[in-house]
């Protein structure tokens, strides 16, 4: 019996996307036998979630494979606190698991079929990110701190305001410590908590001081850097109108922030039943009032949309609202109430400067709860 794994993820794998082993079974004294097929026990906190079964792989002689992403993305979600003023772990965005391979088969076409299972095993982790599929072929655990990795947010720089919340998330790996440098050469030390995934205040959580004008980020071990350096440049807001946030999960399964500063407008779409009713009464006479109510409203919702105006913003800005724009998870932020909402944008252009000059983004969302009023 000489069962390998010949294909494997990365060690940190979108959860999103494919999850995919390749098994090869060497001994043709076994996977010629009848009824032979692979075998996959999918174990997460070392129970079995899934047990898998395949033929050989059309067109090999002696390959089966395996893709249990959709069965691991069950086990993550996300993580997000408005709160936090503090780095914390971000248990619920990652999620380790082991595979046990094996197979079975028979001595006879018609033979008591016999599993030989953990013939050979392996471990790894999934994350809560959805990679492009252009992004996906070139990915190899770039997202991993260990020398340059990156950050998880599609954006490689940020622009936020002084009174703006934000986040950077991280897959930590041996990361204890995020390092702020900021314009004035002053520094602030976070301690990371030992979650595998991190999620880092770095906006108006921090101790910002009054003269700076950005700051660098960087993940250490020690006196060891880690992770790329991460710069958020600050701006001071000067408008007229109410400013509103948004908040939302990225594809790379941490959360960012976008302020809208401009124009905002809501609007309310409201759905009415009615049923008629005899409005007359039989009093000493058959009548009825001119205040009686002959069409009724049995059942009145009204849905909160919301469109905002963002100002104007650079074309990385506007490359990467498209993440945004396709985000299942987004909640707006007043500056008191934090809400839950759907986008109700279905179509986005990337602006380039080249093209459009100048330009900015129109959002629309929609309260995720209806309202509804009394009935008649």
């Amino acid at each position: 019996m000489a069962l390998s794994i010949t294909q494997q993820p990365n060690a940190y794998q979108p959860a999103y996307n494919d999850t995919n082993f390749v098994i090869t079974e060497s001994s043709g004294a076994i996977y010629t036998k009848d009824n032979f097929k692979f075998i996959g026990d999918v174990k997460v906190n070392s129970a079995s979630i899934a047990k898998l079964k395949t033929p050989i792989y059309y067109g090999s002689t002696n390959k089966g494979v395996f893709n249990i992403g959709r069965i691991l993305e069950n086990y993550v979600s996300y993580d997000f606190n408005l709160n936090d003023t503090s780095a914390s772990g971000c248990t619920n965005s990652i999620k380790d698991y082991s595979v046990e391979f094996g197979y079975e088969f028979s001595t006879s076409a018609t033979g008591t079929i016999t599993e030989y299972l953990n013939l050979t095993s392996a471990t790894g982790s999934v994350w809560n990110a959805s990679l492009n599929p252009i992004d996906l072929v070139s990915y190899s655990s770039q997202y991993t701190m260990s020398g340059s990795g990156k950050f998880l947010t599609p954006i490689r720089s940020k622009t936020i305001s002084r009174t703006q919340k934000d986040w950077l998330y991280a897959i930590r790996n041996t990361a204890t410590s995020a390092v702020v440098t900021y314009s004035d050469s002053t520094t602030q030390t976070i301690a990371l908590p030992s979650s595998k995934v991190v999620r880092i205040p770095c906006g108006s959580q921090l101790t910002i001081p009054s003269g700076a004008t950005y700051y660098d980020i960087v993940l250490k071990v020690g006196a060891t850097t880690l992770s790329e350096t991460y710069r958020i440049t600050l701006f001071d807001e000067c408008s007229k109108y109410e400013t509103t946030d948004i908040f939302f999960l990225n594809s790379l399964g941490g959360f960012d922030s976008f302020r809208f500063d401009k124009v905002r407008r809501d609007n309310y779409a409201i759905e009415r039943k009615q049923y008629t009713s005899n409005p007359y009464t039989l009093g000493a006479t058959y009548a009825y009032q001119t205040s009686s109510f002959k069409s009724k409203n049995y059942d009145t919702i009204s849905t909160h949309r919301v469109k905002l105006f963002s100002n104007w913003i650079t074309e990385q800005q506007s490359e990467w609202l498209r993440d945004l724009i396709e985000s299942p998870v987004v909640f707006m932020y007043d500056g008191v109430t934090l809400v839950a909402v759907n986008v109700d944008t279905n179509a986005y252009e990337v602006k380039r400067h080249v093209q459009d000059k100048v330009f900015n983004i129109e959002f629309d969302v929609v309260y995720s709860f209806e309202n509804k009023r009394q009935r008649q």
